[in-house]
């Protein structure tokens, strides 16, 4: 029974093992990712729309997953080291209220020919100490023969021990994945969040208004994000309130023209750059 337990033991420790690793894993998976991502692109600040929000949603995601990674590892980790209940620890918790070995003595309760006799551990334990007490009363043909009873005994200890063990991991276990299930769930969160916020669709192409002659255009409020306006010409143009994010505005011609935040370009040293 003994091989059995210890097979069985480290079934518990093998698939704990496993947790930690595919954690591990989906941690560093995840930083990985942030690398492949457009996050650096997001824009900073505080947001006023989806746009604006998606650098936070995008952290917000990364903390929530590596949080759950780290509460997964941290739990599989506690079933690594040995798990070891003595009869003693045993016999106290035999009546006392529900506390962490309340699984273990449920489990003797339910099956008493585990206990190899007595109705308690507390029994196991005064039977082997009558026989120690007896030992010292003894000639030393007696002695033999209760040095074998308390042999007998010992060994009879160490099984329930070792049975106690057994079901005491088999308990944390259950119990950690318990523990786990909201654990993943927030990792599968965080990292749909992440990837969603960290990888926006690419932006809609502007029009291409390379070296237009704009002179004097009303273009306020206009929608020209991402427009390529290389070489137009502005003179004089209203752009009070326009939208230029992500414009390509490389040897625009500013003079006389309205920014969009509407000042004049002749206040702006001559440009609306910095006035968007």
């Amino acid at each position: 029974m003994t091989d059995h337990l210890d097979q069985a033991n480290e079934r518990f420790r093998d698939a704990a093992k496993w947790l930690i690793a595919s954690s591990a894993a989906v941690g560093a998976t995840l930083i990985a990712g942030s690398q492949l991502s457009s996050i650096g692109r997001l824009p900073v600040g505080w947001p006023d729309d989806v746009a604006g929000a998606r650098l936070w949603v995008a952290v917000l995601g990364a903390v929530i997953a590596l949080v759950g990674v780290v509460c997964i590892i941290w739990a599989g980790a506690r079933l690594i080291p040995p798990r070891l209940v003595l009869i003693g620890e045993l016999a106290d918790a035999w009546d006392a209220p529900p506390g962490p070995l309340a699984p273990v003595v449920r489990f003797f309760r339910q099956h008493p020919k585990y206990l190899q006799g007595p109705a308690t551990p507390q029994a196991v334990i005064e039977r082997r100490q009558r026989l120690v007490d007896q030992l010292k009363e003894d000639d030393e043909e007696a002695a033999e023969k209760r040095r074998e009873r308390i042999s007998e005994m010992d060994q009879r200890i160490t099984a329930i021990e070792q049975m106690a063990n057994h079901q005491a991991l088999r308990a944390d276990f259950t119990r950690t994945l318990r523990l786990m299930l909201p654990a993943v769930a927030a990792v599968a969160f965080g990292m749909v969040a992440f990837a969603w916020a960290a990888n926006p669709p690419p932006a809609a192409p502007g029009p291409d208004l390379r070296n237009a002659k704009l002179v004097g255009a009303f273009l306020r409020d206009a929608d020209l994000r991402n427009a390529k306006l290389d070489g137009a010409d502005l003179t004089r143009a209203d752009l009070t309130g326009a939208k230029l994010e992500g414009a390509s505005l490389v040897k625009v011609v500013w003079q006389d023209t309205i920014c969009p935040d509407g000042s004049n370009s002749r206040e702006n040293a001559g440009t609306c750059a910095g006035h968007l």
